[in-house]
């Protein structure tokens, strides 16, 4: 005997499978915040210096805010050592400059906030602007592996590059390479710049900058459209309402560091 079920039933056993089904797929889902911090906390890396952790850690605090989460920064002593901590499931987060953030291990944010990259010329040089100092025969002094040494090594012609590497000796090695004719000119951020002239009064900033570091947030390779998706939202978010710009005041940068444009 065959048993006919009305219409309206079968419209109600169907609307009530796919509610399941879909309940079912979203359970087996891990929600975007939770995928952005896996442990409960927010692990941000940021590079120890002023310009860089000094703003991007109250912004990696913002985030961990946004997600309900506590948040905890991995402090790196330099460039070199933050870029090699990419793949190795030391953060959640990097906040820092994108040219350090490897294509095949990260997926990074928009920029969040811009850094100038100057010349301070040490006393009696007389440089009239930043494009004037690629000459034969002038020293360019820069931090080893940093992102002014990733664009002077391809961009400088013909002067000659002199690294020196992030101490905890900053910005005093600096200062002594300008003073001993070690170097002509130190190209870095406009953070350091202004630490290494502080110590050096007879230095001066030659006009303009030579290069710009653009500052960004990046996951890990490999997370959901909808956990990068978030990250940009609030990323969008930080940078509308005011909270990057009150991380870049903080961090007394008074010059040189501005909000990146949406």
């Amino acid at each position: 005997m065959e048993v006919v079920m009305p219409r309206g039933l079968w419209r109600l056993l169907a609307a009530f499978v796919l509610t399941f089904l879909s309940v079912g797929t979203a359970v087996g889902q891990p929600m975007p915040g939770s995928e952005i911090a896996p442990g409960g906390k927010l692990r941000g890396a940021v590079i120890g210096i002023r310009v860089l952790g000094g703003v991007g850690e109250p912004i990696g605090r913002f985030v961990a805010e946004k997600l309900g989460v506590s948040f905890e920064p991995v402090v790196y002593p330099n460039p070199q050592a933050y870029e090699q901590s990419f793949g190795k499931d030391e953060w959640d987060i990097a906040i820092g400059p994108r040219v350090l953030a490897p294509a095949d291990k990260a997926d990074v944010t928009a920029d969040v906030w811009l850094i100038d990259l100057l010349y301070l010329e040490a006393e009696g040089k007389t440089f009239a602007s930043a494009d004037q100092v690629d000459r034969a025969g002038v020293k360019v002094g820069t931090i080893q592996n940093s992102p002014s040494d990733r664009f002077l090594t391809r961009a400088l012609k013909s002067a000659e590059l002199v690294r020196i590497p992030l101490s905890a000796n900053f910005p005093g090695d600096a200062i002594e390479l300008l003073r001993a004719g070690k170097s002509d000119v130190f190209g870095a951020d406009s953070g350091l710049i202004a630490s290494i002239a502080a110590g050096y009064p007879g230095a001066t900033i030659v006009p303009g900058a030579f290069n710009t570091v653009r500052a960004a947030l990046a996951l890990p390779k490999g997370r959901s459209a909808a956990a990068q998706a978030r990250l940009a939202e609030i990323v969008s978010e930080a940078k509308r309402t005011g909270v990057v710009q009150k991380a870049i005041d903080q961090a007394g940068l008074k010059s040189g560091v501005r909000v990146a444009p949406d």
